[in-house]
């Protein structure tokens, strides 16, 4: 079964009125493909701000960018905002060379994230 082999998956939850989405393994194209479907029911289904927190993320290549621009673009649409915990500064180095630094709020832990507005400004 392709849960007992997988080297990534997702956990959510509500915090503070916002979705956490917390991911842990290998986010590439293999990640995307399983996952953004349901990551995507979740952004549109969510009635608050969505929080994307990668602590857990061993690895992050452009499949899993493009997982986390798809739920960004869900929140979007229903005009939430999303930030990320990252505190890998290579993934911020990642995220820098692909041009997303101002797609997302980034926040180096989840309490700092749960502060930050829709518009990237303290609650």
């Amino acid at each position: 079964m392709l849960e007992d082999q997988a080297e990534f998956g997702l956990h959510a939850h509500v915090r503070q009125e916002r979705l956490v989405v917390a991911f842990w393994g290998e986010l590439d194209i293999l990640a995307d493909e399983v996952l953004a479907a349901p990551l995507a029911r979740l952004a549109r289904e969510s009635r608050g701000d969505l929080v994307l927190d990668l602590r857990a993320v061993t690895f992050l290549d452009c499949g899993g960018l493009t997982l986390l621009c798809r739920a960004r673009d869900e929140a979007r649409r229903r005009q939430a905002g999303v930030a990320l915990v990252i505190d890998n500064p290579f993934f911020r180095k990642i995220l820098r060379l692909a041009g997303l630094t101002d797609a997302f709020d980034i926040a180096g832990d989840l309490e700092t994230a749960l502060m930050t507005g829709a518009k990237g400004s303290p609650v």
